[in-house]
């Protein structure tokens, strides 16, 4: 005949088991959420402030192709989400030193808008598409300035069938945290490479 003290023990080795699993669950848990060996903890405001400063990379791809497609006041609209008022664009020429100076230099994302706008038309582009990926961030001390890298990958199209201009290089920017959230301060490229790809006669 069972006691209590036999369903008891019964309770505990059925239990234990689970109990032990369930430990180290969270001990694995835990050892995967803990930052990397000589990296400062994550906490949410630092995730969020990330993640908002990654998506002005986007919002520049968007606003500038806005621009590609022939929308000039779509794509300064989408840069004011994304600039502050005064941040400058400069740009590097493929195969240009890193001593040299830009080729393109202005003061502002609206001065660029305009620029990119004549550039464009002038180019005989019908569309553009821009690809930024290999995103990384740097908050400076203080947390209200950060250093941002990215990769292009850019299509300018002359013929959709037939024939683009493709380029490809770094972004080298800085962001600040402003009344309304992070905007870029400051936008640089350095080109790599600039080249026209044409389909062969059929």
């Amino acid at each position: 005949m069972s006691t209590n003290g036999d369903r008891f023990s019964g309770f505990l080795r059925r239990a234990l088991p689970a109990a032990s699993a369930l430990a180290l669950a969270g001990a694995v848990t835990m050892s995967i959420a803990k930052p990397a060996e000589g990296t400062p903890p994550n906490g949410l405001p630092e995730l969020k402030a990330l993640q908002e400063i990654e998506q002005l990379e986007y919002c520049y791809a968007a606003g500038t192709d806005a621009i590609g497609r022939g929308d000039l006041e779509t794509g300064k609209a989408i840069y004011a989400r994304c600039f502050t008022e005064d941040a400058p664009v400069i740009i590097w020429e493929a195969g240009a030193d890193p001593a040299d100076p830009p080729v393109v230099s202005v003061p502002s994302a609206e001065a660029w808008a305009d620029f990119i706008d004549v550039l464009f038309a002038e180019s005989g582009y019908v569309g553009t598409q821009h690809l930024i990926s290999n995103v990384r961030i740097d908050i400076l001390p203080g947390g209200r300035r950060a250093k941002i890298t990215s990769y292009l990958i850019a299509t300018h199209v002359y013929d959709p069938l037939s024939s683009v201009q493709v380029a490809h290089g770094t972004y080298e920017n800085e962001a600040v945290l402003t009344s309304s959230g992070w905007k870029l301060s400051k936008r640089t490229f350095r080109t790599l490479s600039f080249m026209r790809i044409d389909s062969p006669e059929p």
